[in-house]
Order: C-alpha cells, then sequence, then structure tokens
C-alpha cells in the first residue's frame, strides 16, 4: 500500500527558497543601512524600495517568493520534477546574489 503524503509537496525545497531569500532582504538592508553607495540592483525592487522605503521593497520581494512557491506547488501537482528543478534554480540565484552581498558587505 502506498503512503499516503502529508503537508505541501517539496517542504524541504521550498523552505530553503524561502530562507535565502529572507537572507537576501537581511543582506540587502544591512547593505543599504550602511549608505555607502550600494544601491538595490533588481531595477523594480530599487522602484518600490525609492516609492514605499524598504518596507515597500520587502513587501514586493515577499510577495515575489509567494508566486515562486505558488507556482511551484501548482506545477508539483502535474509534474513534482519539474517544480523541483525550479525551487532549486530559485536557491541557486537567491543563494548567489545573497552571497554576494555578503561578499560586498564584508569586502568594503
Amino acid at each position: 500500500m502506498a503512503k499516503k503524503r502529508r503537508g505541501l509537496p517539496l517542504e524541504d525545497e521550498t523552505a530553503w527558497y524561502v530562507l535565502l531569500n529572507l537572507g537576501d532582504i537581511v543582506a540587502t538592508w544591512a547593505l543599504l543601512r550602511r549608505n555607502s553607495g550600494f544601491v538595490e540592483s533588481n531595477p523594480i525592487a530599487r522602484w518600490f524600495y525609492h516609492g514605499w522605503g524598504f518596507a515597500g521593497m520587502v513587501w514586493f520581494k515577499l510577495g515575489m517568493v509567494a508566486v515562486v512557491v505558488t507556482i511551484a506547488q501548482v506545477v508539483a501537482r502535474k509534474n513534482e520534477p519539474l517544480a523541483r528543478t525550479l525551487l532549486i534554480f530559485g536557491c541557486i540565484a537567491v543563494g548567489c546574489v545573497f552571497f554576494y552581498s555578503y561578499w560586498l558587505g564584508t569586502h568594503s
């Protein structure tokens, strides 16, 4: 008999994606707080930052996380390997941004 799944599919990948994005938000806050000539490199996030301050940019970034996670969950219903690939790619992309921000913060 097949084991019945509990919870959402791809919970680990989703958790990593959310945590890396939270790390990106914290790293962005730390860099912008220094006021050392750092700017948000994402032009849409920068637009939210200039229009509504840091809180606006955070809401934008969290909204994008929610969109990606929702898309991954919908895709996982039909094609779990594709959804896993989407989240892993997202983790790699956001992880690179996070570690680059960390590097900038420690080498400037």
